[in-house]
């Protein structure tokens, strides 16, 4: 019992643990997706005055865990502000208000003051940094921490900070709840060896674990907090543990199980104290009273086990006879009549239940197996009307010289939302490729409209960003699913080689030719976003023999088992391998490029709609 209880202690605290650091790790990454999202389309608000609070209030808006967010400008950015100029707006604790105020001064200056007790300048901070928990200045007195994102100008010099504050209270209430034991506690350290939680709110922020256990001479206890900090995992058994805990019984020097395991993604450690005699108190008292109910029961089955065994056998025997031709699927089989009300009565009883359950539960079976049936037969239609839908016939235009294309979609449901599509009007080339958020039939109904859209207009309108525009206006009208299509249209005049194209935020296409280099894309936004916005017209000569190569992010950002992504680089190789044999034929191109990325894959599931698009320019 006392291995069982042992063992059961392990599992529970790791469960817990698991679940604890699970909870922490998601409610982190979700802050830093909302900053990191807001910073990826900062460029088109924060540089402005009116636009930057807008962005500070979606990005609050858009997640509650974050209590506060600023937009810290460079000085005199705004000189109508004068030199320091910091827009906050902060979430009220109690009844979650929002209130806009100004914290501008020279302590939040990260460009002017390039000091070391600057944050800013003294992590070189050029990406998403998690800083260390402190404790507001405010009245609130709160124990806080800070996401920060530079805001990089056009010359690629950081002009704002983009900061989320993060209220800490969550993580006490997260790992309070996640504790395996009502008598079990639990602590936090930062890398600073500070608590970001502790029993004892008054430590919280206020006393450093390894100064406390160099001044208490705890040997046990400092080996364990240097484990913490440099981000183990494990459980160990400690005497000591009066500065981690509040309860008494982990105070007179008394072992204890101590689970730890790091949240990497903000370099804290988590760690669960149990007492062992709690751990085998029930045990113990267990132990005791089973000797005592082990004599007795002898003495009982002693004078009792003759008489039972005799009653209970035949008609167990029968029902064992029963229940046998129940197994073998006649689920009418008679049972036999039991006048006793005991357990074989209830035994009885039971499978008369049983037999009424399964006779309920296959008609049930064979009306979902048809059900499921009519499901996928409908998702089947959907999947080839949708695939009717796409340019299927290659080459298409196998009497022109001057152009080959080939293209190929593979969705990652039945449905998707990925889709190409061209046609050639007064020797120009139409061509477009798409990404739909989402995934499965709302995503493919998007496809279908956004397709649609693409043909229809661009038989009357030649200019890609006019069709783009025409495109993103009727995607953004009643959009209330907020779907969104990254998109890229190119017009290609067979005569003279100019590649007219606009893109909407999608990935930038290859040009394969005498070497591979990235076609240069202004960064818009993808269609259905935003209405009324004013996409770029832009322009490049191709040489003759020059291939375009389009694809999605189910190409680039396919991943293996591991979670490894293709990537650039590999996609980069197969079209340098495809120009050293000499072979740019899209067929090709595709073909080699879909056999690297499945190769790459093996056996992991596809996560993303696969689509290729390859047209080779041949001059005629």
């Amino acid at each position: 019992m006392r291995e069982i209880v042992t063992e059961e202690t392990h599992r529970q605290a790791s469960r817990s643990m698991e679940s604890a650091i699970k909870v922490l790790d998601n409610r982190v990454s979700n802050v830093e997706t909302a900053v990191n999202t807001a910073a990826s389309y900062a460029y088109m608000m924060a540089p402005h005055e009116v636009l930057g609070i807008t962005l500070l209030q979606r990005l609050i808006e858009a997640n509650e865990d974050i209590a506060a967010v600023t937009l810290m400008y460079k000085a005199d950015y705004f000189p109508n502000h004068g030199r320091y100029y910091a827009p906050t707006i902060s979430r009220d604790p109690i009844t979650g208000a929002l209130e806009e105020d100004e914290i501008g001064g020279p302590e939040n200056d990260f460009c002017y003051l390039e000091t070391d007790s600057n944050w800013v300048y003294s992590n070189k901070l050029d990406a998403g940094y998690w800083c260390l928990p402190y404790v507001d200045s405010m009245s609130t007195k709160r124990a806080m921490v800070s996401y920060s994102v530079p805001l990089h100008d056009e010359k690629g010099e950081t002009y704002a900070i983009l900061c989320a504050d993060v209220d800490l209270r969550w993580v006490q209430q997260i790992v309070e709840s996640a504790k395996p034991y009502d008598y079990s506690e639990v602590f936090i350290l930062g890398r600073d060896s500070q608590f970001v939680c502790h029993p004892d709110i008054q430590w919280i922020q206020t006393h450093n674990a390894v100064t406390q256990l160099e001044k208490r001479k705890s040997e046990e206890a400092s080996i364990l907090a240097n484990k913490m900090l440099r981000g183990g995992k494990g459980v160990d058994t400690v005497s000591d543990l009066s500065l981690f805990t509040s309860s008494a019984t982990q105070k007179n020097n008394e072992a204890s199980l101590v689970f730890y395991a790091p949240v990497s993604r903000v370099q804290w450690s988590v760690c669960f104290t149990i007492p062992e005699s709690k751990i085998m108190e029930h045990p113990n008292r267990l132990q005791h009273h089973m000797l005592f109910l082990l004599i007795i029961l002898l003495l009982v089955i002693g004078i009792v086990l003759r008489r039972v065994i005799h009653l209970q056998l035949f008609p167990l025997k029968t029902l064992a006879h029963s229940a046998s031709e129940v197994a073998k699927g006649d689920f009418h089989a008679e049972l036999p009549a039991i006048k006793t009300r005991d357990e074989i009565r209830e035994l009885r009883d039971s499978f008369e239940n049983m037999q009424i359950s399964l006779t309920q539960y296959i008609d049930q079976l064979q009306m979902t197996t048809a059900s499921k049936a009519a499901i996928e037969n409908e998702l089947k239609v959907a999947h080839d009307i949708q695939m009717s839908m796409l340019p299927k016939t290659f080459p298409p235009y196998p009497e022109r010289d001057d152009v080959d294309i080939y293209g190929k979609l593979t969705p990652a449901k039945d449905v998707g939302g990925d889709l190409f599509d061209f046609n050639i009007r007064d020797e120009k080339l139409f061509f477009c490729i798409g990404d739909v958020s989402g995934k499965g039939v709302p995503a493919s109904l998007v496809m279908a409209v956004t397709r649609s859209l693409f043909r229809n207009i661009s038989l009357h309108v030649s200019e890609p960003n006019v069709i783009v525009e025409a495109l993103n206006a009727s995607v953004a009208e009643g959009n209330e699913q907020s779907m969104f299509v990254t998109f890229f249209l190119g017009v290609l005049d067979l005569h003279t080689g100019i590649l007219q194209y606009c893109n909407a935020g999608h990935n930038s296409p290859l040009l394969i030719g005498g070497d591979v280099r990235t076609l240069d894309c202004d960064p818009n936004l993808p269609v259905g976003v935003f209405d009324g916005w004013a996409f770029t017209l832009q322009e490049i000569q191709l040489e003759p023999q020059t291939t375009i190569f389009l694809y999605t992010d189910g190409l680039n950002e396919a991943e293996d088992s591991a979670q490894a992504q293709f990537g650039d680089e590999r996609m980069l190789r197969v079209a340098e391998k495809q120009i050293a044999d000499g072979t740019l034929e899209p067929v090709a191109l595709v073909s080699r490029m879909e056999e690297a990325v499945h190769r790459f894959v093996g056996d992991a599931e596809q996560s993303d709609d696969l689509t290729m698009l390859a047209i080779q320019y041949r001059h005629p």
